[in-house]
């Protein structure tokens, strides 16, 4: 079983750059190609983010734990863990990316982004918890 490594900050834009170095330092112990990397970082960033903005409402103060794991060479699993409010992204509509830009509805790009790059991808919903779960391989 491989051993996961955790980190839990608050759920603030502050806590970004930590938890991009935290997943960061993962990747490179999985071997990733920085083309890879670079991936991680975006996804990282989208995931964490939408998180911060909108996990927790407004006023109130949560946190997020971010795992990860390397079941076997050159592949990274990564978990954002956070108590806000329940929210299945997988579950959003993809973005048209067809029509003009002026004219597209917010929202969806970024889970569009995490099924473009990411190897897998889960949502669950568990014991008060969102785990929403993607791993990345060097193979691109």
């Amino acid at each position: 079983m491989p051993t996961t490594q955790s980190l839990t900050l608050p759920a603030k834009a502050e806590s970004l750059g930590a938890v991009t170095r935290f997943v960061r330092e993962g990747a490179r112990e999985a071997n990733l190609p920085e083309a890879r990397m670079d991936e991680v970082d975006l996804l990282v960033e989208e995931i964490f983010m939408n998180i911060a903005r909108h996990s927790y409402p407004k006023g109130s103060h949560g946190e997020v734990t971010v795992m990860y794991s390397l079941p076997g060479p050159g592949e990274l699993v990564v978990e954002f863990g956070d108590q806000g409010v329940e929210f299945n992204p997988l579950g959003v509509s993809p973005p048209d990316l067809t029509s003009d830009l002026a004219q597209r509805r917010v929202g969806g790009l970024g889970v569009f982004l995490l099924k473009e790059f990411a190897d897998s991808l889960s949502y669950r919903r568990e014991q008060g918890w969102n785990r929403l779960t993607f791993g990345i391989s060097a193979k691109p």
